[in-house]
């Protein structure tokens, strides 16, 4: 006889709702319709409540052609899997195959018949069909509510609240987003060596483990490693037959997916693990009064987990191909059951050994993503198997030709080029095109000789005035000609340059100035006034200085002149970054890192001698270097713009007038503009917080758009991205030359492809560490195991996965720290300026989004008792201490902080600000008042604004101000920066705003909004 599989008829074209359950057995013999029909009536009556509503049907697929019956039965599946819905009564069906053969198709939801109640009924019906006995046999088993009584519902709920304590989030290892799965499972399978499978069945007698225990440990480890998280939750399940009389033939829904919650500690033995795992499981078994439903509101979460990990016990095919039916012999059987889950993994006892099989989303993962999950989980049944006493950290997940595949494109350190230091830059392109001009600023042109002769000049004033190896020379100096001269001057001393922006809050200037300790601090006549009172300065802009420096010699220095020449080790800045102390810190970066950055800037963005520069960061913020230094590795021109809001139309004005060619933005400065009017700009580098696809789509046409990423303490950039097409979903790319990127998890194991992981940087980028800070150096700063030299690696903090390109994708953040604007914040620092304000006892930060499509900080506080702050007492202490991109957007008064039924802080439930302001009395009433409040309401997000609101305490900053100035000027009203922040009432605003019927004016570039 010629079979056909059942194994096919469920494969083909079958698409299984979540918890669906499809048996096929086929049988050799005869069997009349009339006794089948019979047989079924049997059924219904000795297993009323299960049953009820069963739909069955008879079908003839017995013709000659075996592919139109193959046809046939590959529409019977998929009319198997359509039937299947929530709650939908059985469907049974007879498939005429032969005159001698049938097949016998059983489909349900779990929750109405789950997997051994198929075995029952079918086993029953074929003994029904083989000899007809009429008896309807056992009673109904009753109610399960009735064998739960209310005492063991309140012992089941604390029991479980107790477990589910550590959660506060659900385990998914599909993208956040996913709706649903559009598609059927797909199956890789495994088996184990039979002597592997001994070994593990062993350990599970000798330490009188479950089998269960044994995969919920193992699969526990594997999920922690998927998603690199400690605590993870994924579904197992729970069967309550043992709680019935008659067990073993009860017929229902009595098989739930339950939440199994597992902690995976990389320092603790498996030993360890699988004896906490032995306890849950108890826990699951004992306290079943409560259904999954019910487990699931403990937490307050819609979802938990879309893994699954069960065991099948050998006997659990559809029937037994029982001994004995007269005339009826069972060929052939399958049972399939869709847990409605990303990944299931079924571990299912087979003569001599243990079967694994896991069922996955061919929409979230490949068949070798699959393959590597079912060879990890593998490795680690070896590892308990073997080595119970192992580390769950030391548990080697991947093969080592995967490993050393991973390593391998992970570290380009090879590639490095040279070290040079920024001393030995310049003087080499000085040397090459001395009359190529190197700064343009406000109709100011600089050589590159001419630029070195000013350097050398300042060098030795500096020099005089105590600057020198390993010391440090503040710069509190604006974007201009002077900083870019004081840089390199400072480098030619050998010391190393601290820059501050002077639009800092005095306070944080003076903090860091007073940590650093610099021996020298370099200033403008302007930028002076934001100094302590107990700081004095070279003002490099004060003609008694110019004169000073005039006299000295303009040569580069010399051995004779005891200039010791700059090592790569030698400290070159250090940059301030938030801190999540409460405090920004100082990374210290040294000059080794600098060549394989201008490398990698000057080929990846094609700079050349014609090229023209932006210079868009603050000379504080490390962009500043990526700018400088592309500029003098290729002998091109560094632009500096005048003073003001680079983004929107004064960004783009900037960019069309002075033909700019290259520049590197964050995305939301580059949001800003409109990439069809820049017809000189070639080369774009986004930068500083992630880009989207649709901000590349616009951007890259024409032009080359990379997505770069890097960290201060890896010297400004680690990885890049190749040229992005206008379709593509933006990866931060792979390391440059000179850097490696590794991505581990928890226990510093290499993760493969598509798994999220931690990011560490290496290479000889690396900064020395923070300044003055041993500890929190040590802490981020740790050994390299894959360098083998002594090396560190940096931890970033950062979540990343590898494509299967080799590029990286950006996930997110390990913990509070954000980029907001290009800037990286650490959201414990505005916490805790607002938690010393008098009138707060607790305050939390978020970054939510704003009415303009942007991002803002938003503080939720409570007020200290008998305190009530207002919004601008808030916003003015904050804007005393942070940076303006720090100053938070919106600030929520509550009454306490919404909590999880866990009792700990629920972030998600936090409210959204207040977007209907309360009214003040006063509508707006001229046109321009109507015209700007509407403005206000568009871009902020709020209902309409009243005549007196202020723009800054609805959560206005400076780049939402550009929105409203080029709103305005549509509306034939024209503003500045200045005027916005001068009049910030739609009322003061209206009164100065000048009538144009004209093309918009050139803004004012004179004031940065604060």
């Amino acid at each position: 006889m010629a079979n056909e599989s059942p194994v096919m008829t469920l494969e083909n074209n079958m698409a299984m709702p979540s918890g669906s359950v499809v048996s096929v057995v086929e049988v050799e013999g005869l069997v009349d319709s009339v006794v089948f029909a019979a047989a079924v009536d049997v059924l219904l009556k000795r297993h009323p409540a299960p049953t009820a509503g069963l739909s069955w049907r008879e079908v003839d697929r017995s013709g000659p052609d075996q592919d139109s019956r193959r046809t046939g039965l590959d529409r019977l599946a998929t009319e198997d899997g359509e039937a299947v819905v929530v709650g939908a009564p059985p469907r049974l069906t007879l498939v005429r195959l032969r005159a001698d053969a049938f097949q016998l198709r059983l489909a349900s939801d779990r929750a109405v018949l789950d997997a051994p109640s198929h075995r029952v009924l079918l086993g029953e019906l074929l003994e029904e069909c083989a000899a007809p006995a009429g008896a309807v046999g056992p009673a109904p088993v009753e109610d399960r509510v009735a064998w739960t009584a209310e005492g063991e519902r309140g012992e089941a709920e604390r029991a479980w609240r107790i477990r589910l304590a550590e959660v506060d989030e659900p385990t998914l290892v599909a993208p956040a987003g996913s709706a649903g799965y559009s598609q059927r499972p797909e199956r890789v399978e495994s088996e184990l060596p039979t002597d592997l499978a001994e070994r593990l069945l062993v350990r599970t007698d000798d330490r009188r483990l479950s089998l269960d225990t044994i995969v919920h440990a193992a699969w526990g480890l594997v999920l922690s490693w998927l998603t690199n998280r400690r605590n993870v939750v994924f579904g197992g399940l729970r069967s309550d037959r043992s709680r019935f009389p008659v067990a073993e033939t009860a017929v229902g829904g009595f098989s739930e997916i339950v939440p199994v919650p597992c902690a995976v500690n990389p320092a603790e033995p498996i030993a360890d693990l699988l004896s906490r795992t032995e306890l849950d499981g108890t826990l699951i078994a004992e306290y079943s009064a409560l259904g999954a439903a019910e487990i699931h509101a403990l937490v307050g979460l819609p979802r938990l987990f879309d893994t699954v990990a069960v065991v099948e016990d050998a006997g659990l095919d559809p029937v037994p191909a029982p001994e004995g039916l007269p005339g009826l012999r069972v060929v052939a059987q399958e049972q399939w059951e869709d847990f409605g889950s990303a990944l299931a993994l079924v571990v299912r006892r087979s003569e001599g050994g243990l079967r694994l099989n896991l069922d996955f989303r061919p929409e979230l993962f490949t068949q070798a993503d699959a393959e590597r999950i079912l060879a990890a989980f593998s490795r680690t049944f070896r590892t308990i198997a073997d080595e119970p006493n192992q580390p769950v950290g030391r548990v080697q997940l991947l093969d080592d030709h995967e490993q050393r595949r991973i390593l391998a494109h992970s570290d380009a350190t090879a590639d490095g080029v040279p070290a040079v230091t920024l001393v030995e830059l310049l003087e080499q392109t000085v040397a090459r095109t001395p009359g190529n001009t190197v700064v343009s600023f406000s109709g100011q042109h600089i050589s590159y000789d001419e630029l070195n002769r000013r350097v050398n000049r300042l060098a030795r004033l500096l020099a005089d005035r105590g600057a020198g190896p390993e010391q440090l020379v503040a710069l509190v100096v604006p974007r201009s000609i002077e900083m870019v001269t004081a840089v390199l001057a400072v480098a030619k001393t050998g010391a190393g340059f601290l820059p501050i922006d002077p639009g800092y809050p005095a306070d944080r200037i003076a903090y860091m100035l007073g940590d650093a300790g610099p021996a020298v601090v370099c200033t403008t006549r302007t930028a002076a006034a934001v100094l302590p009172q107990d700081v004095s300065g070279i003002v490099l802009d004060d003609p008694a200085v110019a004169a000073e420096a005039a006299g000295l010699s303009d040569e580069d220095p010399v051995a004779s002149e005891h200039w010791a020449p700059v090592p790569p080790a030698a400290l070159a800045y250090v940059i301030y970054t938030s801190g999540s102390t409460g405090r920004p810190k100082g990374v210290a970066v040294t000059h080794a890192g600098l060549a394989n950055l201008v490398a990698a800037k000057v080929e990846r963005m094609d700079v050349d001698e014609q090229s023209r520069i932006l210079q868009f960061a603050s000379p504080s913020f490390d962009a500043f270097m990526t700018e400088l230094l592309a500029t003098i590795g290729a002998g091109a021109t560094l632009v500096v713009p005048p003073p003001g809001i680079l983004a929107g139309d004064h960004l783009a004005e900037v960019l069309v007038a002075e033909r700019i060619t290259h520049v590197v933005l964050p995305p939301v400065a580059a949001a800003s503009v409109s990439p069809e009017s820049l017809p000189d700009l070639r080369s774009l580098v986004l930068a500083g917080e992630a880009s989207s696809g649709d901000l590349i789509a616009r951007w890259a046409p024409g032009r080359r758009v990379i997505n770069a990423y890097g960290p201060t303490e890896a010297t400004v950039c680690a990885t890049m991205s190749e040229p992005l097409s206008a379709d593509a979903t933006p990866p931060i790319g792979g390391p440059i030359p000179g850097a490696a990127c590794y991505v581990l998890d928890e226990a510093l194991r290499p993760v493969p492809a598509g798994v999220p992981g931690e990011l560490y940087l290496g290479g000889a980028g690396l900064a020395r560490g923070y300044l003055g800070r041993p500890g929190m150096t040590a802490e981020r700063f740790v050994a390299n195991p894959f360098a083998g030299d002594g090396s560190r690696m940096y931890r970033t903090g950062d979540l990343v996965s590898w494509r299967s390109d080799g590029g990286l994708d950006f996930l997110g953040r390990s913990d509070e720290q954000v980029k907001l604007r290009g800037f990286r914040i650490e959201l414990g620092e505005v916490e805790r300026v607002l938690t010393n304000h008098p009138g707060v006892d607790r305050a939390v930060a978020v970054v939510r989004e704003d009415g303009a499509g942007g991002r803002r900080i938003v503080v939720h506080l409570i007020p200290s008792a008998g305190a009530a702050p207002t919004m601008a007492e808030l916003r003015e202490h904050a804007g005393r201490f942070l940076p303006d991109f720090m100053v938070p957007g919106a600030f929520v008064l509550l009454d306490a902080f919404p909590l999880t039924p866990n009792g700990k802080l629920d972030r998600r439930a936090l409210p959204e600000p207040d977007a209907a302001p309360a009214p003040s009395g006063r509508a707006p009433s001229t046109p321009e008042e109507i015209a700007l409040s509407r403005i206000f309401s568009e871009v902020l997000g709020v209902a309409e604004v009243d005549a007196d609101r202020n723009f800054f305490e609805l959560g206005g900053n400076s780049m939402v101000a550009i929105t409203v100035i080029q709103k305005a000027r549509k509306a034939g009203l024209a503003i500045s920066p200045k005027d916005l922040v001068m009049n910030p009432t739609v009322e003061a605003l209206a009164a100065i705003a000048g009538r144009t019927d004209q093309a918009p004016r050139r803004a004012e570039a004179t004031t940065a909004v604060k």
